[in-house]
């Protein structure tokens, strides 16, 4: 990359159709200083906090036996997930930014946390680059993501701009959430989302550094992963994705270069206004209900 930042920073809200048109076409858009957002760092800033008692999160890891740490950490997430106050924040996030609540479907809400170290280096906290349309099979979706803590590019996510409308082999075709879900049940290993089936390396990527409070979006087709996390503290982020209906329906969606996914996961996605099924919509026409 040239010393220029590819962002796209956002002057004012961008309707559902602005926003798809920027990142359809392969921008990332960061939206500054959402207010909502700060609310809700405040709220996951208490949640961590409560988890890991008086230690400083960033740093927990070098404070407690591993095991304890990562059932912590586990526990902080799944509180967070089925948190009522999180959901209701992560709504006006996307009100805020112009996303219309009525129109767009999401998934869970989650709160990523990378440890320090190559000790911790596996796909649970540091994610291999991929694409997520290699799983879900959606290129309506966009990608939310927003850091609780300062992130430095020593600890943020990266993206292979570059492989855009690049083809990169993928184990896609191969690859089934059901599968993942009966593994997970025998305690039985199985990788976690499609992976390209050659290392893609990391030089040359853009490594995202926004501030807390604000928003990145991105397209489900962006090539994008962990950076390896050597900096001596923690990264904690948060991280949606949606759906918008409009765009399913007019056709309008990211390009698919290499995705081979058998599934569409229709069913992952819920009304953000109300928890209305995404295939309950499909089925009910173009007005969603």
């Amino acid at each position: 990359m040239s010393g220029t930042s590819p962002l796209h920073v956002a002057q004012r809200p961008l309707t559902d159709r602005e926003r798809g048109e920027r990142v359809y076409r392969g921008e990332l858009i960061v939206f500054k200083n959402v207010a909502a957002m700060t609310r809700l760092i405040a709220v996951a800033d208490g949640l961590i906090r409560e988890a890991f008692t008086t230690l400083e999160p960033e740093a927990a890891q070098f404070h407690l036996e591993r095991d304890d740490y990562l059932e912590r950490i586990e526990d902080l997430r799944k509180t967070y997930g089925k948190s009522a106050e999180v959901k209701s924040l992560c709504r006006a996030v996307l009100e805020e930014v112009g996303a219309d609540p009525e129109r767009n479907y999401w998934d869970r809400r989650h709160l990523r946390i990378q440890p320090h170290g190559a000790a911790f280096a596996d796909a649970h906290y540091t994610l291999d680059f991929h694409r997520d349309s290699w799983a879900s099979n959606l290129y309506q979706q966009t990608n939310w993501w927003a850091p609780i803590y300062p992130v430095t590019h020593e600890r943020t996510i990266a993206f292979r701009l570059d492989c855009w409308s690049e083809e990169v082999a993928n184990t896609s075709a191969g690859w089934d959430i059901e599968a993942l879900r009966a593994h997970r049940a025998r305690g039985a290993p199985y990788p976690l989302l499609p992976l390209p089936t050659e290392p893609v390396a990391l030089e040359g990527a853009y490594r995202a550094v926004i501030e807390p409070g604000d928003v990145l979006c991105f397209s489900s087709a962006h090539l994008h992963g962990s950076v390896p996390n050597e900096s001596g503290r923690a990264r904690f982020s948060t991280e949606f994705r949606t759906v918008n209906l409009d765009d399913m329906w007019e056709g309008r969606g990211a390009p698919n270069i290499d995705g081979h996914a058998p599934h569409t996961a229709f069913d992952w996605f819920r009304r953000a206004s109300d928890g209305k099924a995404l295939p309950d919509a499909l089925d009910q026409g173009a007005d969603g209900n």
